[in-house]
């Protein structure tokens, strides 16, 4: 019995689901197609024709993929996830808010103040040793010397 007869040159690339998954993730990782090829072992060109769709909606895929995740984690009551979506949320609500008063001509900027900003215990500390004796008895016998930190 004959062997059949294998054509001359290298053979044909062929995608695996593997690389397939692999190509999604990097892409939407923000990875250069040169580098995403390197790490398959194929060329730029070879990448762009056998992986089409993979750059061109890996992104897309692994958000939604991970926002899936997240809503799971939030259903099963995981406080830190049904935070975060909250937040993702009522930003994305508030974007589509604005743009639409835009488009209207009913207001130009969003009306909610700004929040302050939480100060850290050190921070705290700090300006306490910074102020230290402000309008008291000991006058500037606690102010630190110039060119000098408080403890």
């Amino acid at each position: 019995m004959k062997t059949p007869k294998r054509g001359r040159g290298r053979p044909a690339f062929q995608p695996t689901a593997t690389m397939r998954r692999t190509v999604e993730l990097m892409v939407s990782c923000g990875d250069s197609k040169e580098t995403v090829a390197r790490a398959i072992g194929c060329s730029v060109p070879t990448l762009e024709l056998h992986f089409d769709e993979e750059l061109k909606n890996g992104y897309a895929k692994k958000r939604r993929e991970i926002l899936t995740w997240m809503e799971r984690g939030a259903r099963k009551g995981n406080a830190t996830l049904i935070k975060r979506l909250e937040e993702m949320t009522r930003v994305t609500g508030a974007a589509a808010d604005f743009e639409a008063k835009q488009k209207d001509g009913t207001s130009a900027a969003p009306t909610a103040p700004p929040r302050a900003t939480k100060r850290g215990k050190k921070e705290v500390q700090r300006e306490d040793a910074f102020n230290a004796g402000v309008n008291s008895e000991w006058g500037d016998d606690l102010a630190p010397l110039p060119g000098t930190k408080p403890n």
